[in-house]
């Protein structure tokens, strides 16, 4: 069902300042948690936080491998292996090098080649990434494929690693090769070439080398505009506008770019929803899970989002077609929503409608939570908000009440949709709202047969009416889920740096496979439509102010 109030299925959400290295530890301060206090996700230990330059160029030092040690005395390798969460990352540059100010700009990576793969090899290719932005490299054959394929990254964050990661080309699923964390090095026009030992992801053992060059370029200071990218296909809906699944046009990237006529925002009185979006877009910056706005920019009649492309679609998607997920599955799946959660309310946003259409799964199997449009910020964990929205039937008891909320909202809807993905519906659906509502208040939980002790136990505890009793509820609570036995199996390190394999990936073909999106959009025409209502008002242009965002800008225009 539809949220109470409607919007695109596909949004945005990362910040564009600040972002942490993906190999950030998470859970380097559950001792603090339990002692009251609420730390966020810091570096490695050793690692100094990014550092930044006032000025008019707004650049940062990047802080990544500073605490390399190194000599005057001895001339250095252009690169170092250095161990970061149990897993090796080569660390590109002197340390002279690593002391450049980043500009925003592009990543060229060129993965020319690899030799000795094991043995089960046999048309390998290779996917990079960084942040959120995935690239598939063509397929070759044999142990010692030659590529000579050119992946080109939109970079406006230097505080993210290269992932290179080998598969193997299999009908339903991608068989692992091996893997390789590059941390680039910014000076510009300055290529890294090496040949780089292959590692494994921990439970499986990888041989070979893959040949890799990687150069940073500057961007230009132009501003962007719809002309710069080509729109390829329509991938959301909603009253509002579309989602668009585009490739810019200098870099060949695919992204999704969400457009909003402000004329609409304005008559449904969403103005402050919208500014409210772009605000959380602008400051949580530091979680895997939640998806990447990397462009903005805004004419006379709208807004134009550019926002990282996941193209394995939404859970809804898959979630229909399969009817349920193995427990094992949903596990992957919750834990990483717990994640993104306890983020956003250590930085008091409430996301209030989490839902399947609202989590996206990447490439490797990872999901991303997007579409921030319902969220409340300046909410602590004992602050309460009285706003009637959500959906339906992840609505949270206190909610339909009406007698105020907090954060532990989103607590409920984790079993909500914890509950539907083992079993196939949401616990107290029914098609008739008014009766779904009142069972959400009143009726028994039940569970049909062959859900786990530990999948009952934790559902149970999360959807618990009174909101102080529930599991989750309270300054360190989310440290009490992170703890029950339902995630005992979870490294929550190496999730949070994405390291497990994924009990599932979407198979796809390459980068602009749209399978995994619901032909009802996939159909319609991809075009940026003429407004034909009046403009609005110069006293209603200048709320828009401070909507524009560009790769040579570090920041969101105020």
């Amino acid at each position: 069902m539809e949220a109470i109030r409607t919007d695109i299925y596909v949004t945005n959400v990362e910040a564009n300042r600040g972002i942490a290295l993906n190999c950030v530890p998470f859970f380097n301060a559950a001792k603090k948690e339990k002692e009251g206090k609420s730390p966020k996700p810091s570096p490695k230990p050793g690692k100094k936080e990014s550092t930044k330059k006032t000025g008019k160029d707004h650049s940062t030092k990047s802080s990544l491998g500073n605490d390399l040690p190194h000599t005057s005395t001895e001339k250095e390798p252009n690169h170092k292996t250095v161990v970061v969460g149990g897993f090796k990352t080569e660390v590109l540059g002197t340390a002279d090098e690593r002391d450049v100010l980043f500009q925003p700009g592009r990543l060229i990576v060129d993965l020319i080649a690899a030799r000795d793969l094991c043995d089960r090899a046999k048309s390998p290719y290779g996917l990079a990434s960084y942040e959120h932005n995935q690239i598939l490299l063509p397929v070759h054959s044999g142990k010692n494929p030659v590529w000579a394929a050119q992946a080109v990254f939109d970079i406006v964050n230097s505080n993210y690693q290269l992932t290179i990661h080998i598969l193997e080309k299999a009908e339903t699923q991608n068989n692992f090769l091996g893997m390789l964390h590059i941390l680039p090095s910014w000076v510009p026009n300055q290529p890294y070439e090496n040949w780089y030992n292959l590692q494994g992801d921990g439970e499986m053992e990888v041989s070979g080398q893959a040949h890799v060059r990687v150069t940073f370029k500057k961007a230009d200071t132009r501003k962007l505009t719809v002309d710069d990218f080509d729109l390829l296909m329509v991938i959301g809906k909603g009253s509002f506008g579309k989602v668009l699944q585009v490739k810019k046009k200098d870099t060949n990237r695919i992204y999704a770019m969400k457009i909003l006529k402000k004329g609409h925002l304005i008559e449904r009185d969403e103005l402050e929803h919208t500014k409210s979006e772009r605000a959380i877009l602008a400051k949580n910056n530091n979680c895997p899970f939640l998806v990447g706005l990397k462009f903005s920019f805004q004419t006379p009649e709208k807004l134009y989002l550019v926002l990282d492309y996941i193209n394995g679609g939404e859970l809804f998607f898959h979630l229909q077609n399969e009817g349920t997920f193995s427990e094992n599955r949903s596990r992957f799946y919750a834990s990483q929503l717990v994640l993104g959660l306890k983020y956003l309310h250590e930085n008091d946003i409430i996301y209030r409608d989490l839902k399947p259409e609202n989590i996206l799964i990447d490439f490797m199997g990872y999901i991303c939570l997007t579409d921030f449009g319902l969220c409340k910020e300046n909410i602590k964990w004992d602050d309460i908000t009285n706003t009637f929205c959500g959906t339906p039937e992840y609505m949270a008891p206190e909610v339909l009440q009406q007698k105020g909320y907090g954060p532990a909202v989103d607590w409920w809807t984790i079993g909500v949709l914890l509950y539907e993905m083992i079993t196939g519906l949401p616990p107290f659906y029914d098609e008739n709202t008014n009766q779904m509502y009142q069972k959400i208040l009143f009726a028994d939980l039940k569970f049909p047969q062959g859900v786990s002790r530990e999948a009952t136990s934790i559902i149970k505890q999360l959807l618990v009416r009174n909101p102080q009793n529930r599991l989750g509820y309270g300054a360190t609570g989310s440290q009490d889920i992170v703890d029950h036995e339902f995630f005992a199996v979870i490294n929550w390190d190496d999730m949070w740096n994405k390291r497990l394999v994924a009990p599932w990936r979407p198979h796809l073909e390459d980068q602009l496979d749209t399978k995994n999106f619901d032909e009802e959009f996939t159909a319609l025409p991809a075009q940026d439509t003429l407004v034909t209502e009046a403009p609005i008002t110069n006293t209603m242009q200048a709320e828009f102010k401070g909507f524009t965002y560009s790769d040579t800008n570090e920041y969101l225009e105020n």
